[in-house]
């Protein structure tokens, strides 16, 4: 047999061998889309003093519950943000731990800014976007509760960014104001995805052993044809 015959074989088992190995993909890990608003952007915010909270300001940070049905990795996040007509969001301070505004708090720039809902009545001079970041791999265990801590954010014009509340299945805890200027701790649930891979990364033994049993069969036949 020809090498280029031989090679072309032994490419085509290494292959076949790798695509029982399960790939990984980034998936919705935790969705705290509530009722009321929804991060698709068709619904509208109800009046009331629960609307949003302020993130803009120092001190002012907010702080959502989630959980994962699996061992997974965090690799970004979506939430929906309250902001002046005209102004955007460049970056947010965030941080993932396992108490009510835990975790290291680090930078992230803004990667995609879409608009979502229209609040009317005294919400009405804001603009709701949906705002994705990109995490750097935290890893996060089935079934610990973790919080999601939002703080700092930042619009080309340094005025006031706020967290939407859209009463989903979480708790939230803020430690400053909402957008009407109330003061203190509430339990209303925010807008926030969390994203991720939820595939294990390392490969089932019967995966290995497919590999392994193909790639030695392989090499069998090339020394057998080079002696031949």
């Amino acid at each position: 047999m020809k090498k280029s015959s031989i090679l072309a074989t032994l490419v085509l088992g290494l292959t076949g061998a790798l695509a029982a190995i399960p790939a990984s993909a980034d998936s919705t890990l935790y969705d705290n889309t509530g009722p009321i608003s929804d991060i698709s952007g068709s619904g509208l915010q109800p009046l009331g003093i629960w609307s949003a909270w302020r993130i803009s300001n120092p001190g002012n940070l907010v702080s959502d519950s989630f959980t994962v049905a699996s061992n997974s990795t965090v690799a970004s996040a979506d939430f929906d943000v309250w902001i002046l007509p005209g102004d955007t969001l460049t970056s947010v301070q965030w941080s993932i731990g396992t108490s009510t505004y835990g975790g290291t708090p680090a930078t992230a720039t803004i990667t995609s800014l879409v608009a979502a809902s229209n609040p009317t009545g005294d919400s009405g001079a804001y603009d709701i976007y949906v705002a994705t970041f990109s995490i750097p791999d935290v890893s996060v265990s089935a079934g610990t509760t973790y919080w999601f801590t939002l703080q700092n954010a930042v619009t080309p014009i340094n005025d006031v960014a706020f967290w939407d509340i859209g009463n989903g299945p979480s708790d939230a805890w803020a430690g400053g104001q909402d957008v009407n200027g109330y003061i203190g701790t509430g339990t209303n649930s925010t807008t926030f995805q969390i994203l991720g891979d939820t595939a294990s990364p390392v490969p089932e033994p019967s995966s290995i052993l497919l590999l392994a049993s193909g790639l030695a069969g392989l090499a069998g036949m090339v020394r057998r044809k080079q002696r031949g």
